[in-house]
């Protein structure tokens, strides 16, 4: 019976036939589940630890007499309507368009002749009636006219003289005239055309009064002195060179309807030495706007950093990271964002200048967390 069990074992071994292939498979089996296991083990490891390293950079202050460029563009503020007082026919065209004139300078004329007559008969019937009432004044005098009459008669002269006045203002209304200094900005006119009493035939730019109007955000503008200190010149684009002064006229205390922003007017300033001679501003022309602040109204308005150095807040408000430099540790500062310049942000709140921020990589750092600075500028 020994050999009886026995013989199916070594069958068992036959039928197989992989015992040593069994086993090394085994094997293998094994040593992947120790390398796996080791592997695990060294990725649970523990990191390193220690201060993060980050970059820093200073707080700087705006210059104190900065300027800011803005676009603007010519109000049609200064652009006065100009209309003949009485119908007639033009006769006369004595400016074109874009010409400039001179107070008291003729610009146009309509056919005089209708009023000469009507200046001529008004005069007949003022020197008839005051003639006549030389005349009755004797007879008043002598108490053969009543007072009654004598009245009437001196009311009918004093109406013919208005009359008078009247026709001899007409006929010089058939001039018209140019109020004051300006440019003809357009004319819509011809020479045999009638013209009615009232109806824009010319449109005059004031010379002495030209303003540029300039749309400020709000934040330029919350750091701005609204009033006559206010610094500004300006210069059309095909004419830099041509730089002329802007005096502070007004501005809105309402943003636009469609956008954020404020509008600040400007007078060109009259009279000044550096005045181009050939100055041309026509209404909506563009122009560049340079805004300047003064010294004693700029100060500690305008801290700059770079816009990477900004971190937002949960509820949306930002903030920078100021580097303690005797405890080599971080905290935050909240701040004002008042304006972005290209890649630099201009900021209000506690800093001064020189002081240092983490300037990149702010949102991996917390309060009151240990930093090494990588690169301090001294």
């Amino acid at each position: 019976m020994t050999a009886h069990e026995s013989r199916p074992a070594t069958r068992s071994c036959v039928l197989h036939g992989v015992r040593r292939p069994a086993c090394r498979s085994r094997i293998v089996v094994v040593l992947a589940l120790g390398l796996l296991s080791a592997c695990g083990r060294q990725q649970e490891a523990p990191t390193e630890t220690g201060p993060r390293m980050v970059q820093l950079v200073p707080v700087t202050q705006e210059g104190a007499n900065e300027l800011r460029e803005f676009t603007g563009r010519v109000e049609q503020t200064s652009i006065s309507p100009l209309a003949f007082e009485v119908s007639g026919r033009v006769v006369q065209i004595a400016v074109l368009d874009g010409a400039r004139v001179r107070k008291g300078q003729l610009i146009a004329r309509v056919d005089p002749e209708p009023f000469e007559l009507q200046v001529r008969r008004a005069e007949a019937q003022y020197n008839q009636l005051a003639d006549d009432l030389k005349r009755k004044a004797v007879l008043h005098n002598e108490s053969i006219l009543s007072g009654g009459a004598f009245d009437q008669l001196k009311a009918a002269v004093e109406v013919a003289r208005v009359q008078r006045d009247l026709a001899r203002r007409d006929l010089r209304n058939t001039r018209l005239i140019a109020p004051f200094d300006g440019r003809i900005a357009r004319r819509t006119i011809e020479t045999e055309q009638t013209v009615q009493v009232g109806a824009p035939v010319f449109n005059l730019q004031n010379a002495e009064r030209i303003e540029i109007g300039v749309e400020l955000p709000q934040t330029i503008a919350e750091s701005l002195p609204l009033n006559n200190s206010l610094r500004a010149e300006a210069w059309t684009p095909d004419r830099p060179d041509n730089v002329f002064s802007l005096v502070y006229r007004e501005h809105a205390i309402q943003s636009t309807p469609t956008s954020s922003s404020y509008r600040l007017l400007f007078s060109v300033q009259p009279t000044q030495p550096a005045q181009p001679t050939q100055l041309t501003l026509l209404p909506g022309m563009a122009v560049r706007v340079r805004i300047g602040v003064n010294q004693a109204q700029a100060a500690n308005l305008a801290l700059s950093v770079p816009v990477a150095a900004l971190s937002v807040t949960s509820d949306g408000k930002h903030r920078l990271w100021r580097y303690d430099a005797g405890s080599s540790k971080v905290h935050a500062v909240p701040v004002d964002v008042r304006e972005i310049r290209n890649d630099t942000a201009i900021v209000a709140g506690d800093l001064h200048a020189g002081d240092k921020v983490v300037g990149g990589g702010s949102q991996f750092v917390a309060e009151g967390q240990a930093v090494r600075p990588l690169d301090v500028t001294q």
